[in-house]
């Protein structure tokens, strides 16, 4: 890489987020990302794009915002897409070496025909609604990633010009509860930079952030951590949440997933999963 291009990837690097941008540990951590808790989220979002895309005719033009490596996932919804006539998802993520591992994840026989369907971008969230047509999207995805987003004002007051009439914001909500327990089952938590006692929490207010070690395997901290793999968060309390949206203009539910998902659409899956739904009026 040319002296320019290095000052440029600095530049395009989002503070608390090296790990993406990092070859060898962005891989390691998308292969950490092939475990159950993983898939059972992803079969949950895909429930939930299903049910609120219902209503909504072909073609269908989406998004997931700060999307990593993994296209291989939404079995349901990608059918959808693929069906005449066939839609597009804008697979946005900032760091070009999660995008690279998400062209080899459905590279092969199983998943190659997603291609057809998939647009691959490099960007962050910001820019790349920015450059969009207001009303131009049905569907915004965002997976993992709102945690990592501080401005959560400008992505909605954005939304509400980019999503069209009754267009939808699905998303997973990682920390609603104030309490920061030191750590989960992927991840320890460090406050103000500093492990602390397993048996203790701390309290965050608006704004506040913290930092995400990942283990190297996933349920076991005893594995020890995934090195160069720490990302540092922001915690957004239900209240401002709702109060970002509201002001939007925007539709909103959040919690559990099951207080929101038909039980005769939720199958079998009983796990609990905080998200975000926003929907434009």
């Amino acid at each position: 890489m040319s002296k320019p291009e290095k000052i440029k990837s600095a530049l395009n690097q989002p503070e608390g987020l090296e790990m993406y941008f990092a070859p060898e540990v962005a891989k390691k951590f998308a292969e950490l990302e092939q475990n159950e808790k993983n898939f059972r989220v992803a079969q949950i979002v895909d429930k939930i794009l299903m049910t609120e895309t219902a209503e909504m005719k072909n073609p269908l033009r989406a998004v997931e915002l700060g999307a990593g490596a993994h296209p291989d996932r939404y079995d349901e919804f990608f059918k959808k897409l693929l069906s005449e006539p066939k839609g597009q998802i804008d697979w946005v993520d900032v760091s070009p070496h999660m995008l690279d591992l998400a062209k080899k994840y459905i590279g092969n026989e199983k998943y190659k025909d997603r291609n057809e369907v998939v647009k691959f971008i490099q960007s962050d969230v910001f820019e790349y609604l920015r450059n969009l047509k207001d009303d131009e999207l049905d569907l915004a995805i965002i997976k993992y990633t709102l945690d990592y987003l501080k401005d959560l004002k400008s992505l909605f007051e954005l939304l509400a010009k980019k999503l069209k009439q009754g267009g939808k914001l699905v998303a997973t909500v990682g920390k609603l509860n104030p309490e920061l327990k030191s750590f989960s089952t992927n991840a320890r938590y460090l406050y103000n930079g500093r492990q602390f006692p397993d048996d203790e929490m701390r309290i965050l207010k608006d704004g506040d952030t913290y930092t995400v070690k990942f283990f190297k395997v996933s349920g076991d901290p005893k594995s020890g951590y995934l090195e160069g793999a720490e990302a540092l968060e922001y915690f957004h309390s239900a209240e401002k949440i709702k109060e970002y949206a509201e002001n939007a203009g925007l539709e909103i539910f959040l919690g559990d997933w099951k207080d929101f998902v038909d039980k005769n659409k939720q199958g079998s899956e009983k796990m609990d999963q905080d998200i975000l739904v926003l929907t434009k009026k």
